[in-house]
């Protein structure tokens, strides 16, 4: 009954978005076992979605766990797609934990979130999620990286990840950057415009060799016209060329994350984004970010 339904609405999905789909690599999705949210289909569903919808890659997300095991595993039964795992720097590891880094990025973990829903951004800023321990910051009192984020970030060098902002406040998210640039690291700003990253920063970090991530969950949530029309005004300003196209789709109210993907797609076609810069945006961009 599942795979009926993902074939239906993959089919309701104009032929321009589903042409742009296949080849696609989505870098920032969820999917079940969660421990604490509701997820639209398990991780092994959603790689089986993705592979009928035609995406090259896409990378499980969890703010909670690494998930490169069962990146490892799906990536091993289906020929079709590449599955990358991730680690998120959350509490649930330890926050920004050397151990657990190293760990995850010694069994092939190749994406990296600094700290999410428990980085003291987010929780002033979109509130606390379910962590009782302090928030999380990777600046000192005079802005300067705690040392253990030069610890955290060689290991990244050694291990040729990439790494994801995370939910950092603009000042963090400028000096992380800057510093992994110094080490030749790959870096995208996780969904810059939802998380309020202010355009003058988001043109800081293009030129510091960061590529901006768009993510679509907003767009399916109420006021969500509202939040296209802001996030496509900053990708016009940017320009596609620095933008990576993304869904962070895997909740359960919201459609399954490849034909999520495909909507966001089309909304970009709708707003006069040409076939290539959306190309550019969901395949070419994403491939260069994972090496």
């Amino acid at each position: 009954m599942r795979n009926a339904y993902r074939v239906e609405m993959l089919e309701e999905l104009r032929d321009d978005s589903r042409s742009l789909l296949r080849g696609a690599i989505d870098v920032h999705v969820h999917a079940a076992p969660d421990p604490y949210a509701e997820r639209r289909m398990d991780a092994r569903e959603l790689v089986q979605a993705a592979c009928e919808a035609g995406l090259a890659a896409l990378v499980l997300k969890s703010h909670e766990y690494p998930t490169q095991a069962l990146a490892w595993a799906l990536d091993q039964e289906f020929d079709a797609i590449k599955v990358y795992g991730a680690i998120a720097l959350d509490h649930a590891v330890g926050g920004l934990n050397p151990d657990a880094l190293d760990a995850a990025l010694r069994i092939g973990t190749r994406v990296v979130w600094w700290p999410t829903f428990d980085s003291a951004w987010s929780r002033d800023t979109f509130g606390r999620w379910h962590a009782k321990a302090e928030a999380i910051r990777v600046l000192d009192s005079q802005g300067v990286l705690l040392p253990v984020c030069h610890t955290l970030l060689d290991l990244m060098a050694e291990h040729d990840a990439t790494l994801c902002s995370g939910h950092l406040d603009p000042a963090e998210t400028l000096a992380l950057v800057t510093e992994s640039r110094r080490r030749g690291i790959r870096s995208i700003v996780s969904h810059a415009t939802s998380f309020r990253i202010p355009l003058e920063v988001q043109r800081a970090l293009t030129e510091r060799g960061a590529l901006i991530e768009q993510c679509s969950v907003n767009s399916f949530r109420e006021g969500g016209d509202a939040a296209f029309e802001a996030i496509a005004a900053d990708v016009r300003a940017v320009g596609p060329e620095h933008v990576v196209l993304s869904t962070d789709l895997g909740q359960a109210p919201n459609p399954a994350p490849p034909v999520g993907f495909g909507s966001w797609i089309e909304r970009f076609l709708d707003a006069g984004f040409t076939t290539d810069e959306v190309r550019r945006m969901v395949q070419l961009n994403p491939a260069a970010l994972l090496g």
